[in-house]
């Protein structure tokens, strides 16, 4: 018992904490209208209770399909001189739509622009769309939160774009 007790007292002066790590390993997916698709997030922690999974959807920045179709932009030409820069997905959330799709714990609650529609978080977090709207395409970000995790939330984004 002593043992136990000392081993509390090390986790707590050292920080210690369960800590979470969230990949979705697909960063872009391209389907049809109307097209089902299920977006990927996977997710590693310690914690023994069951995390609160929220996606998130971001609109795009600017059209990655016009954006492909110029490619001598500025904004190309920036991009090809960062590659650690999109500028498809990177602008403050004030300059575009941002809204939550769908969150979980024990059971699955809908956004209200999204109540009504076949959305569900499926195996523990992939985002599942029956099927797709126009409107749906944009980044859309993976965000787990185990309850016992003091070092807070771990994310990762997709990005979504629908066909006509």
């Amino acid at each position: 018992m002593r043992l136990f007790v000392i081993l509390i007292i090390l986790m707590v002066v050292t920080g210690f904490s369960t800590g979470v790590n969230v990949v979705c390993p697909v960063k872009r997916y391209v389907v049809m209208l109307f097209q089902p698709v299920t977006l990927r997030c996977n997710f590693t922690t310690t914690a023994t209770v069951p995390p609160i999974v929220t996606w998130k959807y971001k609109s795009f920045c600017r059209d990655p399909i016009q954006a492909a179709l110029n490619p001598g932009s500025a904004e190309n030409a920036i991009a090809q001189a960062n590659p650690n820069y999109n500028p498809n997905i990177e602008c403050s959330d004030q300059s575009r739509t941002v809204r939550i799709v769908a969150s979980k714990q024990n059971s699955v609650t809908l956004g209200t622009e999204y109540q009504g529609r076949k959305i569900s978080i499926i195996n523990n977090a992939d985002l599942n769309i029956a099927q797709t709207e126009l409107g749906d395409s944009g980044v859309y970000v993976c965000i787990v939160v185990p309850p016992q995790d003091l070092s807070g939330a771990g994310e990762d984004y997709t990005e979504l774009i629908v066909l006509e």
